[in-house]
């Protein structure tokens, strides 16, 4: 199963578990502990069900994570800290219990979501340049890093409409889920192409080895259709 269907998959069963935990720590604040009661005894297979595959999913997909970074490792500690004060809340109707876990929930959804621990996207004026032999030219302003901008762009002119259209399907197939056909859908912290600054060497290199999230394609793609598809995406830019 492709990465990104494990990521929509752990992204649905995350939502429809906190839908679940927010209705019974209303139901708990209302002092409605009959209704509770009936809630927990009918979902505790359902329960068990999302459990899994949050842990299933979550845990696949830390396993690929290309360098982890500190929110996600925050994040998995939050989460370890909030089930079981979840668990105990709602068996033991402790109002503040429940609802401090059900507040950790909520903000590590948001962390997730945007791959930050104050939940604030970060933008490519914000983000911190770490320089190193692979970063870009253009976010270096470091020349002898990469091609300049006026060769990319001669690279990108010189491919046939045949080899954009093919590079095109190939971003459609493998791509578009998460950055969208346009480059700027941005799912999960998938790079805004529209914008991004990244050269064509480093393009191709982070479509052959993956980053974050995302994988690599180096195993599934020719060296041409990395070539033809890093150029693609140089396309999107606005």
């Amino acid at each position: 199963m492709p990465i990104t269907a494990f990521l929509h998959t752990h992204v649905l069963v995350v939502i429809l578990f906190l839908l679940l935990f927010t209705t019974k720590t209303v139901l708990l604040l209302l002092n409605k502990r009959d209704a509770l009661t009936t809630l927990r005894n009918k979902t505790k297979v359902v329960e068990m069900i999302l459990g899994t595959l949050i842990l299933v999913t979550g845990g696949w997909m830390l396993f690929n994570y290309s360098g982890i970074p500190g929110w996600l490792i925050t994040k998995v500690v939050l989460v370890l800290i909030a089930i079981p004060l979840g668990i105990v809340g709602l068996k033991r109707e402790n109002k503040v219990l429940a609802t401090l876990a059900l507040l950790i929930f909520l903000y590590v959804y948001g962390v997730a979501e945007t791959d930050s621990l104050t939940m604030k996207k970060e933008t490519a004026e914000s983000t911190t340049i770490i320089e190193t032999p692979e970063t870009d030219a253009f976010e270096t302003g470091d020349s002898t890093l990469s091609e300049s901008e006026a060769a990319q762009e001669d690279i990108v002119a010189s491919l046939n409409e045949t080899a954009l259209a093919n590079a095109e399907k190939i971003f459609v197939q493998q791509c578009a889920t998460c950055h969208g056909e346009d480059g700027a859908k941005g799912v999960s912290g998938a790079a805004n192409l529209t914008e991004s600054q990244l050269s064509l060497h480093d393009r191709k290199e982070v479509i052959a080895g993956g980053r974050g999230l995302m994988p690599g394609f180096k195993e599934q793609l020719s060296e041409q259709e990395l070539d033809e598809l890093a150029a693609y995406t140089m396309t999107l830019k606005k």
